[in-house]
């Protein structure tokens, strides 16, 4: 199959009647393969969880508190709409690769995703909070400081959808390889696994909220699995095509400044955020940009920097682990051989 397809190629796509994996045999010993059967195993239904206790202990918290909760969650909320949205062309393209391994363990995506997607919006309306209003507000607060922003540009806005819909027409190997870093590599295994331990001292210093922690535990636990399937899809890659490692590192890099761009409402790289830690990795609350001067709540800001930190140290650390692609065989790469085990490492993988 060519690298780049035409609409008429992609209308007219066939498979081969003698060929169907299903029939000449399926790979059981493959990372894909054995992520689905986990996919079936570890099953949840958002409907079922109890938020009642979660409504209750939201009122005693205080505004502050309240909106980087808020915050926090709809980042999540929002970018598992973008992701539930945006993984069908991955999966159109590993299936004409006739990659039917990969192709069924993705058509579980979908469907977690969209879970995510209903548990945050069932936790907004148990707890009577508009997550509408954080955007909203937001909004207000750009405006004031003349901060300039377009709605439709930003990583689930137009960065990601453009990246999975390239491979509808691009079959390089590089178009799958940027599916897999901007996906599963940043989006899931920076910024979501960089959420999860801002969750994790939410709930040491508020305590309570006992639906909200259950639902993030089953999420945490879905999205372990996206992540190494991404692992598992670079390293594949790469172990094919290592002239690309340095692409994948640069990406890495240039995905984590376009994230992170405006947080605080002015450009901001890695080392600026590195700069308001110090050599332990302990918030210097001394270096922080004024909370005045951002029009933001104090907590808040140390929120976002904690945040950030963490990302950028995932972006070093999943360098490294797909820096190790280069020493796997064709057939380790194809089974994924060290992908769970780099996961476990990274604090990715719960079940």
């Amino acid at each position: 199959m060519s690298q780049t397809l035409t609409q008429r190629d992609i209308l007219e796509i066939k498979r081969h009647e003698g060929e169907w994996r299903s029939s000449t045999g399926l790979r059981y010993d493959t990372v894909p393969w054995k992520l689905y059967e986990k996919a079936k195993k570890f099953f949840w239904d958002p409907a079922q969880i109890d938020f009642s206790q979660d409504a209750k202990d939201w009122q005693r918290l205080s505004e502050e508190e309240r909106l980087a909760a808020a915050v926090l969650a709809r980042g999540f909320m929002v970018g598992e709409e973008s992701v539930t949205l945006d993984i069908v062309p991955l999966i159109i393209g590993v299936a004409d690769e006739g990659r039917t391994e990969e192709a069924i363990y993705l058509t579980t995506f979908a469907l977690e995703e969209a879970k995510h997607v209903e548990f945050f919006r069932l936790w907004f309306d148990a707890i009577g909070e508009d997550p509408q209003r954080i955007y909203d507000l937001a909004d207000e607060r750009r405006k004031q400081a003349g901060v300039q922003f377009d709605p439709t540009e930003g990583m689930f806005n137009s960065q990601l959808p453009k990246v999975m819909r390239r491979v509808l027409f691009d079959r390089s190997p590089q178009a799958f390889l940027d599916c897999g870093l901007t996906y599963n590599q940043f989006v899931e295994g920076c910024l979501a696994i960089s959420g999860y331990k801002l969750w994790s001292q939410f709930f040491e210093d508020t305590g309570g909220f006992p639906g909200l922690q259950q639902g993030l535990m089953w999420v945490r636990r879905d999205e372990g699995r996206h992540i190494t399937y991404g692992t598992y899809l670079c390293r594949r890659i790469l172990a094919e095509h290592p002239e690309l490692m340095d692409f994948a590192r640069e990406r890495l890099v240039e995905l984590g400044n376009y994230y992170f761009r405006y947080f605080f409402g002015f450009p901001i790289d890695r080392e600026v955020v590195r700069g308001f830690f110090d050599e332990n990795g302990n918030l210097d609350r001394s270096k922080l940009p004024p909370a005045e001067l951002m029009q933001i709540e104090q907590r808040l800001v140390e929120f976002l920097a904690t945040f950030m930190y963490n990302a950028w140290d995932q972006v070093d650390r999943r360098i490294q682990v797909l820096e190790k692609a280069l020493e796997l065989s064709e057939e380790e790469a194809i089974l994924g051989a060290g992908a769970e085990d780099a996961e476990r490492e990274l604090d990715t993988i719960v079940a």
